[in-house]
């Protein structure tokens, strides 16, 4: 799901994925969260995102994305 939002961000005309944070799952960084900026997106792939310094983000591990202060998506809890 998270793909699919950011698909609609960096390709749609109405929105601008560099004026959004998105936060992932880090472990090891405080609270095990890490959050990027938009800017920072390379290019989206199949499986992950790539960041500008060359890091892979999996979908799977994005939580939150927000954008003007909104928030856009939120990875829904299971159980």
């Amino acid at each position: 799901m998270a793909k699919n939002v950011l698909d609609l961000l960096m390709w749609h005309p109405k929105w601008d994925i560099k004026r959004c944070r998105i936060s992932y799952i880090h472990r090891g960084a405080q609270r095990n969260l890490k959050t990027v900026q938009g800017s920072d997106i390379e290019r989206l792939e199949r499986g992950f995102l790539v960041l500008s310094n060359g890091a892979s983000i999996p979908y799977h591990r994005v939580v939150k994305i927000v954008c003007d202060n909104s928030f856009i998506w939120k990875k829904q809890k299971k159980g």
